[in-house]
């Protein structure tokens, strides 16, 4: 069976769903189709889409008369109706999807995100990009040597910059994001991850990159998504594979 993989990505891609999906190639044959680099050509092939709802991948395939799954990014909610399958990230998140085929399937890639000996040098590590929902200005009620690790919004400069120049005074090393080789040394470099973001904020791969990094992982309480990841079970690239083979079985007939 041959899957068309639709995504949009204009960085260094190797996180949970790309092993994932390395791993499921054993199963079905994997097309992909970045729509940041190349157009979307329609074809026969059973398609999946990794994005938000409304974003490009999703309006690009929405309309697709082959058989189609989407794998829902973030928290965004809308008509799924026109999708066979989805595919959600989070238990929690999952309870407010309306869908009769709806699967829970996320992991991180634990082939890079493991234990390594390696001297602590942070206290506190925060990952994400410099946006208002990811809250890190929180970071500087914390005691100790801290580091933000995160991607500048491009269309959102001013909110970025305001964000970085505030950690900044404040004591905090800032980065760019990171290869992920490097992002897991860094991981493994600190105490705490601390991942203050809101409930819209993202931070559901980061908690789990921290923890299978052997680390401390603290969230805000405000925020039951990432809560609820502190004591479930370790998703890895095995179980994401497993979960999107299962979704891919129900469009088989």
């Amino acid at each position: 069976m041959v899957i068309t993989f639709v995504y949009e990505h204009n960085f260094h891609w190797e996180d949970g769903l790309y092993e994932a999906l390395r791993l499921l190639s054993k199963y079905h044959h994997i097309k992909y189709v970045n729509l940041a680099k190349e157009e979307y050509v329609k074809d026969d092939n059973i398609t999946l889409g990794w994005g938000a709802l409304g974003s490009l991948v999703d309006k690009t395939i929405r309309n697709l008369d082959n058989k189609k799954g989407l794998l829902i990014g973030g928290m965004s909610q809308g008509d799924l109706s026109c999708y066979d399958v989805v595919f959600y990230e989070t238990e929690w998140h999952g309870q407010f999807i309306n869908h009769k085929n709806k699967i829970h399937a996320f992991g991180v890639n634990t082939r890079i995100y493991k234990e390594m000996i390696l001297p602590k040098i942070y206290d506190y590590i925060t990952v994400g990009s410099f946006s208002n929902w990811k809250r890190q200005k929180l970071l500087l009620k914390k005691n100790g040597k801290k580091i933000a690790i995160g991607e500048v919004q491009k269309h959102n400069l001013d909110e970025s910059m305001d964000i970085v120049f505030d950690l900044v005074v404040g004591g905090v090393t800032v980065s760019d994001m990171l290869p992920p080789q490097n992002l897991a040394q860094f991981y493994n470099m600190s105490e705490v991850c601390y991942i203050p973001s809101t409930v819209f904020g993202g931070g559901e791969r980061a908690v789990l990159e921290a923890r299978a990094c052997g680390i401390k992982v603290e969230v805000e309480k405000d925020n039951p998504k990432l809560m609820s990841l502190l004591k479930s079970q370790l998703y890895d690239e095995e179980y994401y594979m497993f979960k999107l083979l299962q979704g891919i079985s129900t469009l088989i007939t």
